[in-house]
This record gives C-alpha cells, sequence and structure tokens, in this order.
C-alpha cells in the first residue's frame, strides 16, 4: 500500500476485496515503512476484517552502522505485531532503521538488533523468494545450494532463539509458480526445512494489489519506479533480457487471492496455519486518544482540587484586589461555568502540565507572550498564570478555547494552549 512506488492498492480497495473474498483478516506489510498503518488499520475496523499489523523489514549482514559494498546487500523479513507492546517494538524497530546511523539507499537493520526488541511480542516470517532464509539457501542463479538443508536449519534455528520457538514460520507462495519456476524448488526445501526445525509453513500471496485487473496500473507504477516504459520492459522481455521486478511485467497474480486460489496450489495446512498466525495477532487499538503523564500533587491534593486551589490563590491577587466587589459576581459564575466543564472532561492534569510548563518557562527567564492562543478566553488559564490577560475584561469568549458540548466520551479531546511564542535567552 505504502511501499514506495510498489504498492498500489488504497485501504479500501484491499478491505472491498477482503469482504469479496469473504477474508476475515488482512496483513498489512510494506516495505521499510508502517506509513500505511493508521489508515489501514481504521479502515480494515471499519468494514469488520480483523487488521494484523506489520513491516517487511530489510535485513543487512553485518552491523547496519557500516555503509559500504560489502554491506550493500539487503534480504526481506517480514514481521507482524502480535499485540501492543509488540506494536510498539515494530515502531522502534523502524523507526531506527531509518535512522541516519543506518539508513544506507534503503532502511536496515541486521538480525541482532531484532533480538533486543522481540521478547515474544513479535511473529517473524520469511521464506518467499527475496527473503532472508531464500538468500541463505539459493545462489545468484536462485538454485539450491548442496548443503541447503544445514544451512537452513541453522538460519531458523538462530531465529528462534530471537523470536521465541513459537513466533517463528515459513512461508510457502506458490500462487505465481507456473511464471516464477524455482519457486517450485525453493517451496521444497522450505517444507524441508521447516519439518526439521519444527516449524509452521504459512501459505502467503506475493500482494501488490488488491485484485487481478490493477497489475496494469502497478506496472506503470513501477516503470516510473525504474525510470523506463511499459513498450521498452516489452522490448527486453521479448529479447529475454533481464528486468528488474520483471516477474510483475509477465504475471497478474500479485493480487489478493481467495481461498479457491491458494488451496489449488497450497496444502489445507498451510492454508490453516495462515489462520493461526491471525488468531495469534490480539486485538488491539492504535487509535486510542493520548494519554497524560501523572501531575504530582501537593500531599491531601488531587488534581481537580489543586486546581481549584490555585484558582483560589490566583483569584486573591487578580480578582479580589483589582476587580470591585460589586463587579465579581461575573467573575464568580465564569469561573464555576468553566472548572465544571473542564473537570467534567477530566482536564485538570492537562492544565496542571500546561501551568507547569509555562512555569519552567518563566524560571529559565525567557519571555512568554501574554496569551496561548484561544486559551487567553479561558477565566482558569488567567488565574493559574498560563496566560495574562484576563478574559472577561476584554470580552473575549471561553467557548472559542472549549466548550462543554465537546464532554463527549468518544469525543473528548484536549484543548490547545499555543506554546510557540516563547523567547529563549533573554
Amino acid at each position: 500500500m505504502y511501499s514506495l512506488l510498489d504498492g498500489l492498492s488504497k485501504p479500501t480497495q484491499i478491505a472491498e476485496r477482503c469482504k469479496q473474498i469473504r477474508a476475515s483478516a488482512c496483513a498489512l506489510t510494506d516495505h521499510g515503512n508502517i506509513a500505511g498503518a493508521i489508515k489501514f488499520y481504521s479502515t480494515m475496523k471499519e468494514a469488520g476484517i480483523k487488521p494484523i499489523l506489520g513491516c517487511e523489514l530489510y535485513i543487512c549482514d553485518q552491523d547496519p552502522t557500516i555503509k559500504d559494498a560489502t554491506n550493500k546487500s539487503l534480504s526481506h523479513f517480514i514481521v507482524l505485531a502480535k499485540n501492543l507492546n509488540g506494536w510498539k517494538k515494530l515502531i522502534r524497530l523502524v523507526s531506527e532503521s531509518n535512522s541516519p546511523d543506518f539508513f544506507y539507499f534503503k532502511p536496515r537493520l541486521n538480525l541482532e538488533r531484532l533480538r533486543a526488541y522481540c521478547g515474544g511480542d513479535l511473529l517473524g516470517i520469511c521464506g518467499h523468494l527475496g527473503s532472508y532464509l531464500a538468500d541463505k539457501i539459493l545462489n545468484e542463479q536462485n538454485e539450491l545450494l548442496s548443503d541447503y538443508l544445514s544451512i537452513g536449519i541453522k538460519a531458523v534455528n538462530q531465529l528462534k532463539s530471537i523470536f521465541g520457538p513459537d513466533n517463528v514460520f515459513l512461508e510457502a507462495q506458490l500462487i505465481d509458480q507456473d511464471n516464477l519456476v524455482c519457486q517450485k524448488d525453493l517451496t521444497k526445501a522450505i517444507r524441508e526445512i521447516a519439518n526439521a526445525s519444527k516449524v509452521k509453513v504459512i501459505a502467503t500471496p506475493d500482494a501488490h494489489y488488491a485484485k487481478k485487473e490493477d497489475a496494469v496500473d502497478q506496472r506503470i507504477l513501477l516503470c516510473n519506479n525504474l525510470k523506463t516504459t511499459l513498450p521498452d520492459i516489452s522490448r527486453k522481455l521479448s529479447n529475454n533480457e533481464d528486468v528488474p521486478m520483471g516477474c510483475f511485467f509477465m504475471s497478474d497474480n500479485y493480487h489478493i487471492p481467495s481461498y479457491e486460489e491458494m488451496i489449488s496450489v497450497h496444502t489445507k495446512e498451510e492454508l490453516d496455519n495462515t489462520n493461526l498466525v491471525a488468531d495469534m495477532v490480539e486485538e488491539f487499538d492504535i487509535l486510542s486518544k493520548p494519554r497524560l503523564p501523572p501531575f504530582q500533587c501537593p500531599d491531601g491534593y488531587n488534581p481537580d482540587t489543586y486546581l481549584r486551589q490555585l484558582c483560589r490563590e490566583g483569584w486573591k491577587t487578580k480578582i479580589a484586589k483589582i476587580i470591585p466587589e460589586k463587579d465579581q459576581k461575573i467573575y464568580v459564575d465564569r469561573i464555576k461555568y468553566e472548572l465544571e466543564v473542564l473537570q467534567g472532561a477530566g482536564l485538570s492534569s492537562y492544565f496542571l502540565i500546561v501551568q507547569d510548563v509555562v512555569n519552567y518557562v518563566a524560571k529559565q527567564n525567557w519571555l512568554p507572550g501574554p496569551g496561548r492562543g484561544s486559551a487567553a478566553g479561558c477565566l482558569v488559564s488567567y488565574l493559574i498564570g498560563i496566560t495574562r490577560i484576563d478574559p472577561i475584561k476584554y470580552n473575549l469568549v471561553f467557548e472559542r478555547f472549549y466548550s462543554d458540548g465537546r464532554n463527549v466520551p468518544e469525543h473528548i479531546s484536549f484543548p490547545e494552549f499555543s506554546l510557540k511564542d516563547f523567547t529563549p535567552g533573554v
């Protein structure tokens, strides 16, 4: 989906195809990034399809900080998040692979970096042509090495030590076996290695678009990537010349296949194992609202009572001593209303945190502006020192900042304080 100049389909098209083939779950494993995860997740949830979040990482042989020709070769390796902790770890892995220290033509890691993060929260999958395991047991002509079995077993045992013995799966991709003839021999070897290593084989497609009829559009996308044209590709193929990613130009089988298509080339056990992977992935929410850090209140206070106490203290210096008593009722009514709305939304801690930030700025001798955007319309902000403008004096409206209409449990959001107008070094 977000595999740059490679994946084609939009999340809505993927969901539509999944419904068409009655798929109950779908995994997203873009190359080297998770940029599509949020949109994919929300679209699948809306469609009633279980979203499985992952990434097809690029793995190098040596330490990823080594940036030269000896460490330029990359293999593909799929990682899926089993749970929320796994998702957090996947975010860190992808971020690290894209860091300046590791990025070299592509975002990359080595297996030892994976070891630092797994802890049973991630699933590791490989076996398709171009994957970590395939690159270990095939030569440059995609022929099996004579000692492929021992090499494969050693590689799988290493993966089991990283992910855990039950979290490693080998994949068979046979949906395009008539086009990629070497895939048949590779799959046979994968099955042997899996049997000897006591890991399960799953059936996977190499889906780069949703439906077969999308193949032509994806080829145009690839031409853009390769800086060439379809006629030029066709000419090279007709002359038996090598074409990068040539399989996509020779077959329409890189879609999301139906069960009937998969069972025609895979064993039922492999399809059942694929469903097992889906079952191993927990349902978790990546769209949860931001969570505030706990605010340490003085002894005897909770966030609500402490916010009220700060308002009382601010009242003494900013209202009681300045505003005539006959004019104070409007302030009393306003502060009661604002506290009712804000505390009803559970925003006391948020205000205390913002006040703490503003206090820190003052201690650094920075000059803050008098307002915090629309927060200048909030009397609570004025009383506790977040702003320095009396909103009633200047007829500023609280509802411009926050209103009780936003106090719906699923839609409560943090009001915005502008913290960009501090001048340091003064």
